[in-house]
């Protein structure tokens, strides 16, 4: 009883190492553009479903700077040599404020990717809706955010 007793255990303790780290992978920091414009703080990742949340900080957009709680996700491909970088990543901010009965609404998409631990090579594009006027959509380009 006792042999068979350990060779589970033996099966199971590699499984159990395997899901608990087997992707240890952490993407939270802080990216800044290079011309500073644009600031993407994530606060929380897990590897697990491939996502994030944090803030998103844009200097640049029709109604001055705007901080805005951004979610997003992540995604490892197969690399030859076995790590996790590169991985796609995509991230959006929507600022719709309540005060004034929405004013307007502003979201900036970006796709992009983690090239090295600290870099995110990403292109953005944002749509501008104010009340009552025509929408506005615009690339934000492609930026290099690092920390």
């Amino acid at each position: 009883m006792k042999k068979s007793t350990l060779l589970g255990f033996l099966f199971v303790l590699p499984v159990m190492m395997l899901g608990t780290s087997a992707h240890a992978f952490d993407i939270n920091g802080t990216y800044t553009s290079e011309n500073g414009d644009f600031v993407l703080t994530i606060t929380s990742s897990w590897d697990g479903n491939g996502s994030f949340s944090g803030t998103y900080v844009t200097h640049y957009t029709p109604v001055g700077a705007l901080s805005i709680p951004v979610t997003g996700s992540f995604h490892f491909v197969g690399n030859p040599d076995g790590s996790l970088v590169p991985l796609a990543l995509t991230f959006s901010a929507v600022m719709r404020p309540d005060a004034g009965n929405w004013p307007y609404a502003l979201v900036d998409a970006w796709s992009g990717i983690l090239t090295q631990p600290g870099r995110i090579s990403a292109t953005g594009v944002r749509t501008y809706l104010p009340a009552g006027g025509a929408g506005v959509l615009s690339s934000l380009g492609t930026h290099t955010l690092g920390n």
